[in-house]
């Protein structure tokens, strides 16, 4: 368990009402990642979710084989891994530890099923989902794009 205050620090809870940032710190579980360290991978098959409480976390896509891109760096109270809370096993990136990190673990069946369970935090909780889900669009959007104007495109039929 996590202190419930803490947990009531997080962006994304705050409009959830101090209930249910206090079921979540329940079932939450504390980890700390020195930096370099990965946490999760693309196409992983991953049951947890976690909330940034100190540190920042740097979220990778593989492009062009096997490079990487950071496409998002998370901060404190942002929320990784909303994958496994949509249905979803196989995570969309890599997160790796940007700084040494404090992280909320939360099982991802457990959150659903608080979801089912109270229809009102489930309807809040992925409304603030998908303001994640469009931020990080945005975000890989424009990091790829970056990245991509940085290098010559390759004529068509080229290998």
């Amino acid at each position: 368990m996590i202190d419930p205050q803490e947990m009531g620090t997080v962006p994304f809870l705050r409009d959830l009402g101090g209930r249910h940032a206090e079921n979540l710190a329940g079932l939450a579980r504390l980890e700390e990642r020195p930096a370099g360290t990965v946490i999760f991978r693309q196409h992983q098959d991953w049951p947890y979710i976690y909330f940034v409480l100190a540190g920042e976390v740097g979220l990778e896509l593989a492009v062009s084989g096997q490079e990487m891109v950071e496409i998002h760096r998370a901060g404190p109270g942002d929320l990784l891994g909303w994958s496994p809370v949509l249905g979803r096993r196989a995570m969309t990136a890599t997160a790796r530890a940007a700084t040494p990190v404090r992280l909320a673990v939360l099982d991802a069946n457990q959150v659903a099923q608080l979801c089912e369970r109270d229809p009102q935090f489930g309807t809040a909780f992925h409304r603030e989902l998908a303001v994640v889900v469009a931020t990080r669009l945005r975000d890989a959007r424009r990091h790829l794009s970056q990245h991509l104007t940085r290098r010559p495109i390759p004529p068509e039929g080229s290998d």
